[in-house]
């Protein structure tokens, strides 16, 4: 009986990834997912915990891809806040479809720029980091490379749309005159491993 429940349980978790797989290659921007994380605390909030740990009081924060805004309240007391998304939850936030083109019209420089778990979205990576830079004096930016250990139908299953390995990704930032360190790393499963890079214009 246990096997068969388990094999059950690997049908309906590959049918799901292979269902979300082909979604992926069909639709530019999966708006209907982005409307439910933004209404939502997201399961990987603890990455928005440990990036906020890296930004101190009193400072400027534009967070593209800005979700349900928990960042907000992981920053520290004085921090001016401004949410960028495509999906318009609250009044303040700076619309953003980046898979459309559309990128923020920014005045002004923030401080610090936050992309936490949206580059893996980009169907145009090389754009989006080229664009970004303009945006801040310091960028947190998160990734989760393609290595050797994935099956490209399981990235795709997460709704990711581009493959980047960690030397063509630090490729793309020394193309758009970006420095890099990385300030984290986590194995988020056996064959994923999420980045935290600290970026700075040059």
């Amino acid at each position: 009986m246990q096997r068969i429940k388990h094999f059950a349980r690997t049908i309906i978790s590959w049918s799901i990834i292979i269902f979300t797989a082909a979604k992926t290659s069909l639709l530019k921007t999966n708006k209907g997912r982005w409307k439910k994380v933004s209404q939502e605390i997201p399961h990987w909030d603890d990455r928005n915990r440990a990036i906020a740990g890296f930004i101190p009081s009193g400072v400027s924060v534009l967070d593209l891809g800005s979700g349900a805004q928990t960042m907000r309240h992981h920053l520290k007391p004085g921090c001016q806040y401004q949410p960028c998304d495509i999906v318009q939850s609250s009044p303040d936030i700076i619309h953003c479809d980046f898979n459309s083109g559309i990128y923020p019209v920014i005045t002004t420089k923030y401080d610090y720029v936050i992309c936490s778990g949206v580059f893996e979205y980009m169907r145009d990576p090389a754009r989006f980091i080229f664009e970004i830079r303009n945006y801040g004096r310091k960028i947190f930016f998160t990734f989760n490379p393609s290595n050797l250990k994935q099956m490209l139908v399981k990235r795709l299953g997460c709704g990711w749309v581009n493959h980047l390995t960690e030397p063509q990704l630090e490729q793309l930032f020394a193309s758009a005159a970006l420095s890099w360190r990385v300030i984290h790393r986590k194995n988020t499963s056996p064959e994923v491993e999420e980045i935290i890079y600290e970026l700075i214009p040059e």
